[in-house]
């Protein structure tokens, strides 16, 4: 159990996640009651004795989304050529070419079917990519090389940028704000909808026109009730004097 300190449900002390994450609770991390090393691909004992996906526990293997209800290991590698990640599933190399792209699996039996989903390959292999793909900011060099290796590099737009994805060249064209203290409200309400909060909201949250049509509401019942009460009002009787012939 957590210690006292990290004990975040009062009703459940004993509750809670892998140490390396302050004891908070997190997705999986107590699977079977396992430490996140005793679920890691790379952990060869953590195979499953049936294993009917024909997953691979050990070096190089990556862990990868499933329709299986579970995630599955493959090995997988970056390939440079290309940019690609190449996951190995039973004898057969299959390539993951773009982003969450899916990937059929194969089973012992033949029977169970199932796909894996392809990661974001600038997460797995960073190294084949420019940081953020230059932030749309600059092109891409693919063949730049560093100490005999090669590392993408970002050719800005802006020469005076030499940031690695760009980032000092943002141009602030009213999308971005350097902060948030120059934020403007906008607020776009229909013709009626300041009236009908008259009638439903609180006047703690009338908004100026809002209480522009309680005021001009107000007046017209004010005349309406002046009108109806002048109605009851004894009128005088005009008096005719007849022409003397």
């Amino acid at each position: 159990p957590p210690p006292p300190e990290f004990a975040y449900f009062s009703d459940e002390p004993g509750r809670g996640g892998p140490k390396n994450t302050d004891y908070c609770p997190v997705f999986g991390s107590t699977y079977s009651g396992a430490s996140p090393y005793e679920l890691a691909c790379e952990n060869e004992d953590a195979a499953d004795f049936l294993n009917l996906y024909g997953e691979y526990y050990g070096k190089n293997s990556m862990c990868f989304e499933s329709s299986t209800n579970e995630a599955r290991c493959y090995q997988a590698q970056c390939i440079r050529s290309d940019r690609t990640l190449r996951v190995q599933i039973r004898d057969q190399w299959m390539t993951c070419k773009e982003d969450f792209q899916m990937l059929e699996l194969t089973t012992n039996t033949g029977v169970l079917e199932g796909k894996i989903q392809c990661p974001r390959l600038s997460q797995v292999c960073p190294d084949l990519f420019c940081p953020v793909n230059c932030a749309g900011r600059g092109i891409c060099d693919f063949t730049n090389m560093v100490n005999g290796t090669v590392r993408p590099k970002c050719n800005c737009f802006d020469a005076s940028d030499t940031s690695p994805g760009c980032s000092e060249s943002l141009v602030m064209d009213g999308k971005y704000l350097e902060d948030g203290s120059s934020l403007v409200t906008i607020v776009q309400e229909g013709i009626f909808e300041p009236l009908v909060a008259v009638f439903v909201d609180s006047p703690e949250t009338w908004s100026p026109t809002t209480w522009g049509w309680a005021s001009g509401l107000f007046a017209i019942f004010a005349l309406m009730i002046c009108c109806i009460c002048s109605s009851f009002l004894p009128q005088k009787k005009t008096k005719y004097r007849g022409r003397r012939r």
